[in-house]
């Protein structure tokens, strides 16, 4: 009883591993067939459930065919541009995703701000004067009213921003032993240490020096494309605000 019980032990484990390496051979036959299609390794890896190495032991010596090189790189270069076409879709999604909710929050500040005539005045100012193709505030004049009442503005309005604000001086190598960042510095409350460096515009050969020019001062906030996209949200509901009350 006792040896009928191991020889059956011994005929199962027989056919079993017969089995098994029936199906290696078929699997193995399969990966080649799959190859010679143009399928990359991790194509044959969704359709075979073995390890990467095993692929590889399995293909490496593997004869290819001018044909057949050709047909895995069209492939290739297929699997190639869908992923990079399912990479921008996602990231379109995602930008489209920021701006809405960027658009929210512009729109529901708006509400809160439109009665306050000062920040209709410092939007339209930026409308007129503010940077419109970089990736971040800026904002540039050589009146240093506007320049102080823009500061001031993005205090008020922009007051989670205003410890990246900093100012950059545009002036003309003229006066560059003139100081006049000191002059701005004290004009607009903001620090030395605040300032980028400076801008020397050349002065052609007629150009005069001018006693009451100080420059042009820019106001920067570097935050990114977010608070240049909210700028022109908000200028885009101050033009919907003026054509409700049939302004425009």
């Amino acid at each position: 009883m006792f040896a009928c019980n191991y020889n059956n032990v011994i005929i199962r484990t027989i056919l079993i591993k017969l089995y098994t390496m029936k199906t290696k051979v078929l699997e193995k036959e399969k990966a080649i067939r799959l190859r010679k299609m143009g399928n990359s390794y991790k194509d044959i890896l969704s359709q075979i459930f073995v390890s990467k190495s095993t692929i590889s032991s399995w293909l490496k010596d593997l004869p290819i065919t001018l044909e057949e090189k050709k047909l895995l790189k069209e492939r290739t270069d297929s699997n190639i541009s869908r992923g990079r076409i399912k990479s921008a879709t996602a990231l379109r999604r995602n930008r489209l995703n920021r701006e809405k909710k960027l658009f929210i929050q512009a729109k529901s500040e708006f509400e809160i701000f439109k009665n306050d005539r000062m920040f209709f005045v410092g939007v339209g100012l930026y409308w007129a004067e503010g940077s419109k193709r970089s990736s971040t505030f800026h904002f540039m004049n050589s009146d240093p009213e506007m320049i102080v009442f823009m500061i001031l503005w993005c205090g008020k309005f922009l007051s989670n921003e205003v410890n990246n604000i900093s100012l950059r001086l545009y002036t003309h190598r003229l006066f560059v032993s003139d100081n006049l960042e000191e002059y701005w510095s004290k004009t607009t409350g903001i620090p030395l240490s605040k300032f980028k460096n400076t801008v020397y515009k050349p002065s052609g050969l007629g150009y005069k020096k001018r006693p009451m020019y100080k420059g042009c001062m820019r106001i920067e906030i570097s935050k990114g494309i977010h608070l240049l996209r909210k700028m022109q949200f908000w200028q885009q509901l101050l033009v919907g605000e003026f054509r409700k009350n049939n302004v425009l």
